[in-house]
C-alpha cells in the first residue's frame, strides 16, 4: 500500500468515525413541568396508594404537551408530598420504540422514581400546539396541529420521532 493510499484511508477512517460520533443523538433530558392532575387509581386495604396518576404539562414547551404518568406503589407513594399545580424537575430518557420511531420516558418526577411498565396501557402522552381558529377576523375556537413542530423539537428534543 502507497504512502498516499494509507494517508487516504486513514483519513477516511477519522472522518468516518468523526461523523458518527457527532451524529449521536443525546437521549437524556431534564425539564420543568406542572402537575395539573395527582389521583390515587388503587389502595391496597390499608388505604396505601397502590397506583397514581400524575398528569404533567411542560411548562418549558410551546405548545400544549400534556402526559398522564403511571406507576407502582413507591411511585404513587412518593408522590403524595406533592400539591396539585405544583412545578417540579423531571427527567426523560429517549428509547426506540417496536418500531424504529424515537419514544420517550419519564423516569423521575421531582425526587421520585417512576418505572415505566411496557404493558402500562393507562399512562399516554399528547403533543400537540393549537391556537386560535378565525373565520373573518373573528375567533371561533381553537384548532391544534398534531404533527412534530421544528420549534417544539428545538426547545424539546425528546418530543421528536425521529
Amino acid at each position: 500500500m502507497s504512502k498516499h493510499t494509507r494517508s487516504a484511508a486513514v483519513f477516511a477512517l477519522v472522518a468516518l468515525s468523526l461523523v458518527a460520533t457527532g451524529c449521536k443523538k443525546k437521549k437524556d433530558f431534564e425539564t420543568n413541568v406542572k402537575l395539573t392532575r395527582l389521583q390515587v387509581v388503587k389502595r391496597d386495604e390499608k388505604g396505601s396508594p397502590l397506583t397514581m396518576d400524575v398528569e404533567v404539562t411542560y411548562i418549558d414547551c410551546p405548545g400544549t404537551q400534556i402526559e398522564i404518568l403511571r406507576s407502582g406503589p413507591e411511585f404513587a407513594s412518593c408522590m403524595q408530598k406533592y400539591k396539585l399545580d405544583e412545578q417540579v424537575a423531571v427527567h426523560i430518557k429517549r428509547v426506540k420504540d417496536p418500531e424504529g420511531f424515537w419514544d420517550w420516558d419519564v423516569l423521575q418526577v421531582g425526587d421520585c422514581t417512576r418505572v415505566p411498565d411496557p404493558h402500562d396501557e393507562a399512562s399516554y402522552k399528547m403533543v400537540r400546539e393549537c391556537a386560535d381558529w378565525q373565520v373573518n377576523k373573528v375567533s371561533v375556537g381553537f384548532e391544534c396541529d398534531y404533527s412534530e413542530q421544528k420549534v417544539l423539537k428545538k426547545k424539546c428534543p425528546w418530543f421528536a420521532k425521529h
